[in-house]
């Protein structure tokens, strides 16, 4: 499988992604091929999609306000956050642990880097539409079938640095469900499943990176996955918190509070 970071300039709102990933691609003297996979991180897809919002228009509230001193947050920060988590959970300083569609990330996704001063960004308002709308553009114009993921970094409990994290997936299976299935020795697996989206994600960001590398895309080739014709969204690559082995003992602790 290989891997190739995709540079570009800066991206600007009024752009069209796909453009600007193929024109990356040519400068590069690459090019897509049926098959391939276009990892995209959020924060320049978000930027062509208007989800990228000035401070000083933020009206904050008395609860951001609060959460802001208690957790040493930009005020306006804070109520981008609370509009954009679906719960919050709690926070450390400068960050909240946010669940977001589900999934359980820092500041429900909103983010200071990578935009300019006095400006914050948002996730894509539905990552799967934007997904499916690249793939659907790049098959209309290249003739050929990829796919797509919509990717955003995250940490891990107790683990130093962030990893990749697939927001959603169009094109291929995102999970493979590996239970049933023996190992080695003739062991039934029980629980596990295969996050094949979020393993590619983390191949890309270990190639993009998240600071000044101006390269907000990859391409995947040879990838180990099920191709398909569907589109899938974060529901479909997460578990409920009583079956996550971090969320049901955060809530027993919780609870015996």
């Amino acid at each position: 499988m290989l891997v190739i970071p995709i540079r570009t300039r800066v991206i600007r709102p009024d752009d069209n992604i796909v453009d600007v990933i193929l024109d990356g691609l040519a400068r590069a003297c690459h090019e897509l091929r049926e098959g391939d996979i276009l990892g995209i991180a959020e924060t320049p897809l978000g930027t062509t999609e208007g989800r990228v919002i000035r401070l000083s228009d933020v009206v904050v509230s008395d609860r951001a306000r609060d959460l802001a001193q208690r957790y040493d947050m930009v005020p306006e920060v804070a109520q981008l956050v609370l509009d954009e988590a679906d719960e919050v959970l709690g926070g450390i300083p400068h960050v909240l642990l946010t669940i977001k569609n589900n999934t359980l990330m820092a500041n429900a996704g909103v983010d200071k880097s990578n935009v300019p001063p006095g400006y914050a960004s948002l996730l894509p308002e539905d990552p799967a539409a934007s997904a499916a709308r690249i793939r659907e553009e790049v098959a209309r114009r290249l003739g050929i079938g990829v796919g797509v993921i919509v990717i955003d970094s995250r940490t891990q409990p107790l683990r130093l640095g962030n990893v990749g994290m697939a927001l959603a997936v169009a094109g291929f299976r995102p999970v493979v469900d590996e239970r049933g299935r023996t190992d080695l020795f003739g062991n039934v697996l029980r629980v596990t499943r295969r996050a094949v989206a979020d393993n590619l994600a983390s191949a890309c960001t270990a190639v993009m990176g998240e600071a000044d590398e101006a390269v907000p895309a990859a391409l995947i080739r040879d990838a180990p996955v099920e191709y398909t014709d569907t589109v899938h969204d974060s529901s479909e690559m997460w578990i409920s918190p009583e079956e996550c082995m971090y969320m049901a003992i955060f809530e027993q602790w919780r609870r015996g509070m």
